[in-house]
Order: structure tokens, then C-alpha cells, then sequence
């Protein structure tokens, strides 16, 4: 015998199998009790409505030295003296990024076009002038990128090897 047929036989054996005879028909449900508020009592209290559950929000840990924190949570280099935002072309920018470390945190990226337009938020942010280049591409040609001045929110399209501008690396926290 093999296993199954074994562990069924004792399932069997022992009562554990399907119930069958008088023992096996349920018993009909006994009727509910009417909802006291219904009946127009006037020592009940209607109950409270139930609180929506609240979501939890995390706060991000604080921004690492040489970066802002925007909110929603987003760290941006903040392009001071002890950490330089280079002027380079989209494609050098995006290796630039790649390989910055700021506090320990490695892995920068550039911001997309509405990253760049939420700079002005951030406390503790130099430099907005000129413009900025972003990883969003141009839909109609993707060998071009956007660049937007985040100061002004000036912003147009230009092939990522013309020209060089501010690199301004983020991530999310």
C-alpha cells in the first residue's frame, strides 16, 4: 500500500471523512435577533460610525549632507561649494549621477522633467538658474531630452550631445 491509501484508510478509520447520516445534516439556522435600532427603542444608542483606517506615512530620514529633501520625499543635490553640480552634456550627466556618493547613498539618477519644476520647494537649494537637464525624453525624438530652468520653469528640448548644462542628481528616499 502506498501512502495516500494508507493516510485515507486512517482518515477513514478515525472519523475523518466526510460526515454522513442523521449526524451530517445541518441544523436549521435559528432566526437573528432584530437590530434593536430598528424597533424605534429609545434607551439604546445608535452606534458610532466606524473611523476610516488611517494610513501610515513614514518620514524619510534626513537628507544626506549635500542633498535637499523635497516633499513628497525626493533628495536633490543641492549644488553648494563642498558638492559642485557640473555643467555636462545629458549623457555624461547621467554616468555623473551613476557613480556620485552623498552621505554613503550611491546610485543618483537624473530628474525627470516634473522633478526639476519641484526644485523650488526645496529648502536649502542654490543655484536654480539655467538650465537643467532631465532623463525625460523628447516623445517625438528620443535623441533629444528636456532641460527646464527651475527658477524660471522655462523649459524646451534639445539633442542630450549639443550642449552642456547643470547636472542636478536625485533619488527617493
Amino acid at each position: 500500500m502506498t501512502r495516500p491509501t494508507v493516510l485515507l484508510l486512517v482518515l477513514c478509520a478515525c472519523g475523518g471523512g466526510p460526515p454522513s447520516g442523521p449526524a451530517a445534516d445541518p441544523k436549521p439556522a435559528s432566526p437573528k435577533p432584530a437590530d434593536p435600532r430598528s424597533t424605534g427603542s429609545a434607551d439604546l444608542a445608535p452606534e458610532a460610525p466606524a473611523e476610516p483606517f488611517a494610513t501610515p506615512k513614514t518620514k524619510p530620514p534626513p537628507p544626506p549632507d549635500g542633498a535637499a529633501l523635497l516633499d513628497p520625499p525626493l533628495y536633490v543635490q543641492r549644488c553648494d561649494a563642498a558638492h559642485p553640480c557640473p555643467e555636462l552634456l545629458q549623457p555624461a550627466g547621467e554616468t555623473h549621477c551613476r557613480e556620485l556618493r552623498l552621505g554613503g547613498i550611491a546610485h543618483w539618477r537624473l530628474p525627470d522633467r516634473g522633478e526639476v519644476q519641484r526644485f523650488t520647494t526645496g529648502v536649502g537649494m542654490d543655484k536654480l538658474e539655467g538650465f537643467h537637464w532631465t532623463r525625460t525624453p523628447f516623445a517625438e525624438d528620443a535623441k533629444q531630452a528636456w532641460i527646464v530652468d527651475a527658477k524660471t520653469g522655462q523649459e524646451t528640448t534639445i539633442p542630450r550631445d549639443r550642449k552642456p548644462f547643470t547636472i542636478r542628481c536625485v533619488i527617493e528616499p
